[in-house]
């Protein structure tokens, strides 16, 4: 099934947005979709007056554009609301798991996985923080069975990876090499390049494409630190035990001030992005390259494009929220 219209979005007219990608949204067409899928999630996963709640009603509050229309403009049209819910669950689990310490948050996270397992199906145990994700994720998770995908169990697997992995080091980075590899596997970037494959309908082999690995690499920098950049503002402000920003390491690093950091963050994000199009115009220029990569390449060059044209507009880390 094709995706819903793409158009172009006037990056110019946003001074913050310093990223050179292409932007594009699947916005008016797809909002309908895109919304009954954030309800469903938001009002699954969330109580009502909670601060959980009050953060995801703000994360969508951005007049710049859709997070979901700006960063997955080609997913399919019947696969996008997977896509948005899978998403914005995430985001969730995220702003739960950071209120705790990290020793809970590691038992936590281990009691949601325990939703992609049907021998799990009737332990009615939620954890202290979880149980409502918990039983959104089991339900999600029975709805896909019956896609009649082969690569569906595999991103059910990349998932249950991401969350065994995406909090579990507490170290304390010294230099921005070893911070890049956790800030990748915070994100959840290998289930979300596998979500957008899947959003796409793209074959499982292209992930195997040396070119595909190479350029996932350098677009997982990219949103990575990008989001880092946006959102130091919000995260120097927060309570908790683990700080994880690559602002904070590179004033570590370096013994630099937050402002000088912030500068030599940028630079690391343009240098990257000046890769990742060079390594993109490779591929696109190849004859031999396969139809299916080039399509993939450009459903991440939109989407790191569309996440960072979101990072550099959005409330939530512009006029951080108080609740």
């Amino acid at each position: 099934m094709a995706p819903f219209t793409s158009h172009s979005v006037d990056d110019a007219r946003i001074s913050s947005y310093f990223s050179s990608l292409p932007v594009r949204s699947c916005e008016p067409d797809a909002l309908p979709t895109i919304q009954q899928a954030l309800n469903d999630t938001v009002y699954s996963c969330t109580t009502p007056g909670s601060k959980e709640r009050k953060k995801a009603e703000y994360r969508h509050t951005n007049p710049a554009g859709n997070l979901f229309g700006l960063s997955f403009a080609l997913s399919e049209v019947d696969r996008l609301a997977y896509v948005v819910k899978f998403i914005e669950f995430l985001c969730i689990v995220d702003d739960v798991m950071e209120d705790l310490p990290f020793g809970e948050a590691c038992i936590e996270h281990a009691i949601l996985r325990q939703a992609l397992y049907d021998c799990y199906d009737n332990d009615q145990y939620g954890g202290r923080a979880v149980g409502l994700m918990k039983s959104f994720l089991r339900e999600l998770r029975i709805e896909l069975t019956g896609f009649d995908d082969p690569s569906t169990p595999l991103l059910l697997k990349t998932l249950d990876t991401s969350l065994r992995d995406r909090d579990s080091d507490d170290s304390e980075f010294m230099t921005l090499a070893e911070y890049i590899p956790y800030r990748k596997t915070n994100f959840d970037y290998d289930f979300v390049c596998q979500l957008l494959r899947w959003g796409m309908n793209i074959p499982p082999a292209v992930q195997d494409d040396p070119l595909a690995r190479a350029y996932d690499k350098s677009i997982g920098v990219i949103v990575g630190l990008t989001n880092d950049y946006f959102s130091w503002a919000m995260e120097r402000q927060e309570t908790t035990d683990r700080i994880r920003n690559a602002v904070a390491v590179l004033m570590k690093e370096h013994s630099i001030s937050e402002t000088q950091a912030q500068i030599m963050l940028k630079e690391v994000i343009v240098n990257e992005e000046k890769k990742a199009k060079k390594l993109r115009d490779n591929i696109m220029n190849q004859s031999k390259a396969d139809e299916e990569l080039k399509r993939y390449v450009t459903g991440m060059e939109l989407f790191a494009a569309g996440y960072s044209f979101w990072c550099a507009t959005c409330p939530r880390y512009h006029r951080p929220q108080v609740c």
